[in-house]
């Protein structure tokens, strides 16, 4: 059966007709291919594969560290719960370390997670999901050419069906017609590229990556005899984790893998490390020496089983989706940055987008400016991303702003982009303009505070220290991972929580602006206690604007931040007295 029928044409008749055809069987193309009968069983799908099956269990690709939108996509949208509670690992959260060479790791400032979250998410072993992916979409009746290659692609003009030209596994030429193609074939970007659609990002991000065989395990790197440090994670679960080593300009990740491998990896900012000094596996182990000691350290225990480097790895484009009936999905889309593991997230965005819009084409309702509409909220997504994440490098190695850019970050997180997958709201019209109309200025105080932590960073003080953030501690970012990670809400129900989300934000910025004046110029901290209320939307750390931004004009609801504040100077130490100056006064005085 098909969903649509077939456009008739006596050139054409003798050629395969499928409602969707699929370029690419990796993660993105074998997600969306399940996705899509999941949602519409009558569906034709085609997936011409490079892949012949099985592929390697210990496949040579990024092993996928999934975050909260993937977990739930994966278990809860793609039905896979109890297969990935089964076969893959699961993850305990995302865990950072700021450590020095030639320090000992235990003195690393850390944040992660003391106890599993609460949703599930997952460390996924690449050659096993794609394998399995493969068995159950055949099984569901999905077609798939697999050591195929796809040639070139005819888009249909106006109505018209698009035709696939490809070589089949036996190297015979193919043809294919359909209604609806999608680019699944990653980095090759073939329909952004035949359309002259591609975007660069600024600056350049550069990557190296490999795995070693066994265990690579962080609670290595700390004597058991040391306690404390290992009973504040109990039952050696830092391994679970996606461990972030944080370095200026730089991380490096240590991931596990289902297979029992470890995956390590390198990615820098161009600004600070040149990617021909770890384009090879020796350079790639040189300059770990003179970062992450540790990690190179432990790397004479164990064997090298593979290597790759890529520069300049970020992009992003114009358009993903289109009324003339294509898509990109994965990393034919777009992609931002590896550090906050979105990949997954990315997949699941673009595929419920599009199988979403291929629902509208069937039912006849699909419209040019909702297609329009789609494109740009997955690539506002990744654009936000790149934007946020590639600003950061500069101040990876300064704790103190980067613990409070995490918290940040985790909180607009769970407040705004998570409860999208977990309640459709880009999906749904209605929602939609709910969820937007209860969070007016919400990109405006992101970017602002983003402005604030670049400030901060050139004029960073003695910094106030930690040595242990167990995040999901933090009350508002338990509560808002509470009331935000819950599927099934009504409109209302999602009008009252980003109102409520709204107040957080907006507390969380101020607090987080008084930590950066105590840090950077403790002087002027009196004078804004003489304030009973700011404007989050004017923070920022050049007193002679502070006036004119309108930093002492506020717009909403005077309240106290007291318990905000207080909430986040508990988590570090008291800051180091500066010469001269006079420390603010606590508790503070912002409020009414």
């Amino acid at each position: 059966m098909t969903l649509f029928s077939p456009e008739h044409s006596e050139t054409h008749e003798d050629i395969p007709w499928y409602d969707v055809v699929v370029c690419g069987g990796g993660l993105a193309g074998a997600t969306f291919s399940r996705h899509l009968l999941r949602k519409q069983p009558d569906a034709s799908v085609l997936v011409i594969d490079g892949q012949t099956y099985p592929v390697p269990r210990a496949a040579h690709k990024v092993g996928e560290s999934t975050v909260d939108i993937a977990g739930f996509y994966f278990s809860s949208v793609l039905g896979l719960a109890e297969y990935m509670a089964d076969k893959h690992l699961p993850k305990h959260g995302l865990r950072y370390f700021f450590g020095k060479a030639g320090e000992p790791f235990a003195d690393a400032p850390e944040i992660g997670l003391s106890a599993p979250p609460g949703r599930s998410t997952y460390q996924i072993d690449r050659g096993v999901l794609e394998n399995d992916l493969y068995e159950m979409n055949c099984e569901a009746g999905v077609e798939i050419a697999t050591g195929s290659m796809v040639r070139e692609v005819d888009l249909g003009p106006d109505r018209g069906s698009h035709l696939v030209h490809y070589v089949d596994g036996e190297g015979m030429p193919r043809t294919a017609r359909c209604r609806w193609v999608v680019d699944a074939m990653g980095r090759a970007r073939y329909l952004q590229r035949k359309l002259g659609l591609e975007r660069p990002t600024e600056g350049r991000f550069n990557a190296a990556w490999f795995r070693v065989a066994g265990v690579l395990d962080v609670e290595d790197f700390v004597p058991d005899d040391q306690a404390d440090w290992h009973e504040r994670v109990p039952g050696r679960r830092r391994r679970l984790s996606t461990n972030h080593l944080m370095g200026p300009g730089y991380w490096v990740w240590l991931i596990p893998l289902g297979s029992g491998n470890t995956s390590v990896g390198i990615v820098t900012s161009g600004e600070f490390h040149d990617i021909d000094g770890m384009s090879t596996l020796s350079g790639a182990v040189d300059w770990l020496e003179r970062h992450e000691p540790d990690v190179a350290s432990a790397l004479t225990r164990h064997e090298v089983l593979d290597f790759l480097a890529v520069g300049d790895y970020s992009y992003t484009s114009s358009q993903v989706f289109s009324a003339d009936r294509w898509g990109c999905v994965g990393e034919a889309a777009a992609f931002a940055d590896p550090f906050y593991s979105p990949g997954s997230n990315m997949i699941a965005f673009e595929n419920s987008a599009l199988i979403e819009l291929i629902g509208e084409d069937a039912r006849g309702e699909l419209r040019a400016d909702r297609v329009d509409e789609l494109s740009r909220f997955v690539l506002g997504q990744n654009d936000w991303l790149e934007y946020n994440i590639h600003s950061s490098y500069s101040y990876f190695g300064e704790p103190l702003i980067m613990a409070l850019s995490f918290i940040w970050d985790t909180l607009l997180s769970w407040t705004t982009a998570t409860p999208q997958i977990y309640n459709g709201i880009f999906l749904d019209e209605e929602k939609d303009a709910a969820v937007r109309a209860a969070t007016p200025g919400l990109y405006a105080l992101t970017v602002q505070v983003k402005r604030l932590f670049k400030q901060w960073e050139r004029k960073a003080g003695p910094g106030r220290r930690f040595r242990f953030i167990d995040y999901y501690t933090i009350p508002f970012l338990q509560e808002a991972y509470e009331r935000n990670l819950v599927e099934g809400k009504s409109v209302a129900e999602l009008v009252d929580d980003h109102r409520h989300s709204m107040t957080v934000l907006e507390e969380v910025a101020l607090a987080i602006f008084l930590i950066a004046v105590e840090d950077t110029m403790p002087e002027r901290r009196a004078e804004l206690d003489e304030c009973a209320w700011l404007n989050a939307w004017a923070v920022g750390l050049d007193p002679e604007r502070w006036d004119a931004d309108g930093l002492f004009k506020p717009t909403t609801t005077p309240r106290s931040i007291s318990g905000t504040y207080a909430t986040l100077t508990a988590l570090f130490d008291a800051p180091s007295p500066q010469p001269d100056t006079t420390p603010a006064a606590l508790p503070i005085q912002l409020h009414l």
